[in-house]
Order: structure tokens, then sequence, then C-alpha cells
């Protein structure tokens, strides 16, 4: 078989790209960032709140991808399919690229579709950088076929988030999707 590399990018088919939605709009809800203070709570405490709506998400994923399945063996499947580096009960391997080691926050596997996700907060360009530079290693090695950043702006004046209004922003932001199935969103 050839590796990710040869064959380029994977796929986007319509359940992919459903599966990869679905993933970013479960982190971006506005009902997390209504819900607790972001600004004040650590990255950590972040991710772990996240955690919960992801598994509940993955749940939902799982019954569209796997119509007439029982819900007992769903929730099974959804269980088996999302792994939290918090969660002892889980493991996220490591991946070494460029001599060091790199770490998802969490990694989706359901059917055929292998997905990182990184979550970043801060309010200045370091932050964004640091995630930005992690989602291109995991979309450069063949362990995962898509990756899901979200980046949360804790700047006052969202000066981070407002940037999307900005032409060339946007076309970058775009370009990640389209040559990297990198799909990145600020909140």
């Amino acid at each position: 078989m050839l590796s990710k590399r040869a064959r380029g990018i994977a796929k986007k088919s319509e359940r992919r790209k459903w599966v990869v939605d679905q993933i970013m709009a479960t982190l971006s809800d506005d009902r997390i960032f209504t819900t607790l203070d972001y600004r004040r709570k650590s990255e950590s405490y972040l991710k772990q709140y996240m955690h919960q709506p992801l598994q509940a998400r993955m749940i939902t994923i799982c019954k569209t991808m796997f119509p007439g399945v029982s819900d007992r063996t769903i929730e099974k499947k959804a269980k088996l399919s999302l792994f939290w580096e918090g969660d002892v009960r889980t493991t996220v391997n490591n991946i070494r690229f460029l001599g060091v080691q790199h770490r998802p926050d969490f990694v989706v596997k359901v059917d055929d579709i292998r997905v990182a996700v990184e979550v970043k907060r801060g309010e200045n360009g370091s932050a964004v950088r640091e995630g930005l530079g992690q989602s291109l290693v995991y979309s450069s090695c063949e362990d995962f076929d898509f990756v899901v950043y979200l980046f949360v702006d804790t700047s006052r004046d969202k000066k981070i988030r407002d940037s999307l209004n900005r032409s060339l922003d946007s076309t970058f932001i775009q370009s990640l999707w389209d040559e990297r199935n990198i799909r990145f969103a600020i909140v």
C-alpha cells in the first residue's frame, strides 16, 4: 500500500468531511464558551471540559455511520473511537517527527477516519503558531488523515478571532484545509 506521502493528502469524501465538521462543531460550540470562564481557566481545564461533549458527539457520529446497530454497540464504538491525553483509560501515542515527540490532545478513530485534534488558547501570535506547527506535524505524518485545530482567543478585544475578516487570513485558513486537511477555527 502506498504511504500517505506517496498518495498525497487523504481523500475528502462527504462522509469524512462530515465527521471532521462534527468534531469542530462540538469543540467550538458557543455553549462551552458561555458556560465557563475560558479566559481564566487553564488550557487543560478547557480540554477536560470539552471531553464530555465530544464523547456525546461520538455517539451521534457512530449512529450515523453505523445505522441499524444496537445502542449498546454504538456506545461501545463511540468510547473506543475517542482518545484523550487526559484520560488514564486511553492512550494517545506520541509521534516522532524531526527528532522530537509530538502528541495531539485528542484522537478520533472511527471507521477508516483518523483525526488528530489540537486545542490551544492564548492572546498572542506565539500561541497561534504553536498550534499551527503541531497541526502541520500531524498532517504530515501517516498516523492521521485530518487535523482539527481550534484556537481559543483569550484577548479582550478578540483581535485574533476578528482577523478572520481579513482576506489574507481567511485565504490562509482555507488553504490549510484544501492543501493539508487541517480544519482550523478560532473562537
